[in-house]
């Protein structure tokens, strides 16, 4: 689970009060640093790598676009569309030829579609019947090849990976063309909006029109403008695209070994039933649920499992810092300036002094008020979506992508994990699978005849 102690001296932190100590009340003594910037360098100038007043700006633009009703909206009709159009759709042909599927990679094509569409108002159906057999589309191979990349850079010495790049061979060639198909399909993109070319299914609430919307910097070249649009663009894909597959995946890996809570989050979904609208349907075959993320902020239940499976698999299970200055740390240690920290929230949601006795099982009720209610925990002792300035700004809407996808599937289908498959997770800046997610999926025929 430490690839990236290879080639580097770290300190790895799992510590909550070291935690909240560097991450929030000491935010501006540790930065991600200038070797997280070059090896994460697909993501430009964008958020996800920017330091000081560049990243002050940064956020602040994000945060905005976050909190407009116009895109908050749009992505929760995207989220329900995808789900009712290609997920379920999907899931119902492989229920009704019985054959197992691979979770994780029904997940990533998902994922890849909704964040697309999100960020371009445009389909791209990675998912879809006819192209779920087919091999990715250029754009879900490019940013696919990019993770892998950028997880290579972690693993290796950072001079064997910049040799491979000065010499343009192996994974740092095709590193070099997965960038390249990127930039092609954003710019092509921007190019349109600057023409007026504007997609009809977004009507301005994507977010590529939201960022084109915000008003310019006078100081900013066209150049600098449309560079600025297009790390907004790819830092949005890699930080919703995998990060929401692999939550999705190890939630429904603890929902497969845990049926009594799919039978407690059942029950919860049957008594919203009346708050979902149908999809699908028509010719012979019967109609789906989908839950409306309004309906499903009552799912209190539904949740505190997804919360649960994050603890226990955060799907970003490092954060990695480097500290600007010299510093102490709350339990005395000292961190000199240059020091690489990693804070290990894999290991911060198992550690029993953190976690009591039953760290290690899956309890969605830790979650939950003696009146049911969600209960609120620290962002320094849970940190699946980061702490401190640097928490993600996509929390509420990445946690509906969840519930909507998730409630639609355990309502209308029961999933059960293949007798004699191990899941086990791998090596990788996301907390991916080794060897997939086999499953096989039935119908609820009592769901889709209501």
């Amino acid at each position: 689970m430490l690839p990236f102690l290879v080639g580097g001296d770290y300190l790895v932190i799992s510590d909550p009060a070291a935690v909240h100590h560097c991450l929030a009340v000491n935010f501006s003594r540790y930065d991600k640093g200038r070797d997280f910037a070059e090896m994460f360098d697909v993501a430009g100038n964008g958020l996800l790598v920017s330091e000081s007043a560049l990243w002050a700006r940064q956020r602040h633009v994000v945060a905005t676009v976050f909190a407009a009703p116009a895109f908050r909206s749009f992505v929760v009709s995207t989220i329900q569309r995808h789900t009712a159009g290609l997920l379920l759709p999907f899931l119902d042909h492989a229920a009704a030829a019985g054959r197992a599927v691979e979770l994780e990679d029904v997940f990533m094509r998902f994922s890849l579609d909704v964040s697309y569409a999100v960020v371009f108002a445009a389909d791209l159906d990675s998912l879809s019947l006819e192209a779920a057999a087919a091999p990715y589309p250029p754009f879900g191979q490019a940013t696919r090849m990019a993770g892998e990349a950028v997880m290579f850079r972690h693993v290796v010495p950072a001079r064997w990976w910049k040799l491979l790049r000065w010499l343009n061979v192996g994974i740092e060639r095709r590193y070099a063309e997965a960038k390249a198909v990127l930039d092609d399909f954003v710019y092509r993109e921007i190019g349109k909006r600057k023409a007026g070319n504007l997609p009809l299914l977004g009507e301005g609430g994507d977010l590529l029109s939201m960022y084109m919307a915000w008003p310019r910097d006078p100081a900013m070249t066209d150049r600098q403008r449309d560079g600025f649009l297009r790390d907004a663009a790819v830092g949005y894909m890699f930080a919703a695209k995998d990060l929401v597959a692999a939550a999705l995946t190890w939630f429904f890996y603890m929902i497969c070994t845990h049926p009594h809570v799919e039978a407690k989050i059942l029950d919860e979904l049957k008594s919203l039933r009346s708050n979902s609208t149908s999809c699908g349907g028509g010719r012979g075959k019967p109609a789906a649920a989908v839950f409306d993320g309004d309906t499903l902020r009552s799912a209190s239940y539904l949740h505190a499992a997804v919360l649960e499976a994050l603890r226990l698999h955060p799907p970003a299970p490092f954060e990695e810092k480097e500290a600007r200055d010299d510093d102490v740390l709350p339990d005395g240690r000292r961190v000199t300036k240059g020091t690489r920290i990693l804070f290990c929230i894999y290991a911060m949601g198992r550690i029993q002094g953190i976690r009591g006795k039953d760290c290690e099982e899956y309890r969605p009720e830790m979650w939950l008020s003696g009146s049911g209610r969600v209960r609120h925990e620290p962002s320094y002792k849970f940190a699946a979506f980061n702490s401190g300035p640097r928490s993600c700004l996509g929390k509420d809407l990445g946690l509906t992508n969840l519930k909507i996808a998730a409630a639609a599937i355990i309502y209308n289908f029961r999933v059960e994990l293949v007798d004699g498959h191990v899941v086990e997770p791998t090596d990788s800046v996301v907390l991916h699978t080794k060897k997939g997610l086999m499953v096989t999926v039935k119908r609820r025929e009592a769901a889709f005849d209501e």
